[in-house]
């Protein structure tokens, strides 16, 4: 972890004297200040050792920790924070220490106050400073839906983002099919490497990883966030050298401006069977230890229809807000079909399944969806990953339907290019402009406008509302290079050919 990220911890100013607390330093100096969208922890210790791998009392169950956080300045927030059991604070399972992890949102003083059934862990105050910014894509912040264009998402200070990741990697050779299994304890930090390697030679920003898995993905990648195995483990200990790996990990992402879109339960895991209180634990001992890091985003489970009752359903996704203090993004996943529960106030966004159909059903499933809630489309799963002519048309079908991000695909690295390039915040799908032909439309009006064509040909479009010259650009889909081509000028029909065979994608803008 240390070799990955050097801002995570801090050592503050404490109100209590340091008996009462950790000072811990991952190594920056003391007195250090917390850089902007960074993670503060705060390190405490018990009043006594616990042995997270067995024995009585359990930490994970018998010791309740919480933390009121308030923000600097005249319109601070206060969180309630939860805090989490961490052995030896270094992996081990064993020890006395407990922490608490602070989204550091806003410049400032921070200012932290415990509530413990442990004594020792009871009645502390303490504070930090927030000053500069994190380095890299997430110095603006983390992903957030959009304000004014609620269909999309965008980072908190910065500018609109499409998410784009490839968790079905049917190209890849194995083990690094699927992103899923990132954290499986049957994978080497090597692999793990692999895996990122090439999802940033993709040019994705977001990587899908289940944080529990038994039996997805033929049982040979299981993640055990628990002590013990897939298949015998206990389900009220966590194995801490896993989540400390876990964290490592995350920080890597954060590092090199990936997402990190964590799953709570993976299908085929029996997990819809599991007792209240076990799905719970996880939940909470996984939104108070990687919450915090900014670019953190949640899906309870995948495919939910597989086990879990709507009633389920909602209890948990309300409970996962509950234990979500920094207001990270999170939904359920649904089998193929359309979202299940778009009015639902904890769905911040809808992820769907098209599944193995035609790239005109991945589009009218992204449309069909967008009409049913004003909230961002994640087009989830609509393909096995493999790099070919079809995919490649299913991935731009998506994103002209109007989605906010997918999770499958292929010619990624070429669609990035285009995706950056327009402004899809402020564009919605419109058919009507395509008078002749074949193609995907959105648009700005009067401003920009995208089209797609899957094949190649001629179509005729609308612009007789438009005035004034606009530029033509052509993008080949294939290399992601573009191609100009003589500008137009509004106030009636236009005709467009693909400058070669295939499929190509056209900007008209001013």
């Amino acid at each position: 972890m240390v070799s990955l990220d050097r801002s995570l911890l801090f050592r503050s100013r404490f109100f209590l004297p340091l008996p009462a607390i950790l000072l811990l330093s991952w190594p920056a100096p003391a007195g250090a200040d917390v850089l902007r969208f960074d993670t503060a922890e705060v390190v405490l210790r018990a009043s006594r050792t616990f042995n997270g791998s067995g024995g009585l009392p359990n930490p994970f169950v018998d010791v309740e920790l919480t933390a009121e956080v308030t923000s600097p300045g005249p319109n601070s927030r206060r969180f309630l924070v939860d805090g989490f059991f961490d052995g030896d604070g270094a992996g081990g399972p064993s020890g006395n220490v407990f922490k608490i992890r602070v989204f550091a949102a806003e410049v400032g003083l921070w200012t932290w106050t415990s509530h413990s059934t442990d004594p020792g862990l009871n009645g502390l105050s303490g504070s930090f400073n927030c000053s500069g910014t994190l380095s890299g894509v997430f110095a603006a912040g983390p992903v957030v839906r959009d304000p004014l264009y609620p269909r999309t998402f965008r980072y908190s200070a910065g500018k609109p983002v499409y998410l784009m990741g490839k968790f079905l990697d049917q190209a890849a050779p194995d083990p690094l099919k699927w992103s899923q299994t990132f954290l499986s304890e049957n994978l080497t930090d090597v692999d793990r490497q692999a895996m990122l390697d090439r999802h940033v030679g993709m040019k994705v920003n977001k990587l899908s990883v289940y944080l529990a898995n038994k039996g997805d993905y033929g049982t040979a990648w299981p993640t055990t966030p628990w002590v013990g195995t897939a298949l015998n483990n206990d389900k009220a200990r966590f194995d801490l050298a896993r989540w400390r790996l876990y964290e490592r990990w995350i920080l890597e992402m954060r590092r090199i401006g990936l997402v990190a879109h964590l799953w709570f339960f993976a299908d085929d895991s029996g997990f819809g069977s599991l007792p209240d209180a076990d799905r719970k634990r996880l939940i909470r001992y996984g939104m108070a230890r990687i919450s915090g890091y900014v670019n953190t985003f949640f899906t309870l489970v995948l495919e939910w229809e597989e086990g879990w009752s709507v009633s389920e359903v909602e209890t948990h996704m309300t409970y996962l807000h509950e234990k979500n203090p920094w207001d990270r993004e999170a939904s359920i996943h649904c089998q193929i079909g359309d979202f299940d529960f778009p009015a639902a106030e904890w769905a911040d966004y809808m992820d769907i399944q098209a599944g193995a159909t035609s790239y005109s059903g991945v589009y009218q499933r992204g449309i069909t969806n967008r009409g049913l809630a004003v909230k961002p489309v994640i087009q989830e799963e609509f393909s096995q990953g493999d790099e070919n002519t079809g995919n490649r048309q299913k991935t731009w079908a998506a994103f002209l339907a109007g989605a906010a991000g997918a999770g499958t695909g292929a010619f990624l690295a070429p669609f990035s290019v285009f995706a950056s390039r327009v402004p899809f915040h402020r564009m919605e799908p419109n058919q009507a402009l395509v008078v002749s032909g074949t193609a995907y439309a959105m648009a700005e009006p009067g401003q920009s406008y995208a089209f797609y064509l899957p094949v190649s040909g001629t179509i005729t479009v609308d612009f007789s509302a438009v005035s004034g010259t606009l530029i033509v650009e052509w993008l080949d889909p294939r290399q992601g290079t573009w191609l100009s081509a003589p500008g137009i000028v509004g106030g009636g029909t236009r005709s467009f050919k693909t400058p070669q065979t295939g499929d190509w994608a056209l900007y008209i803008h001013r």
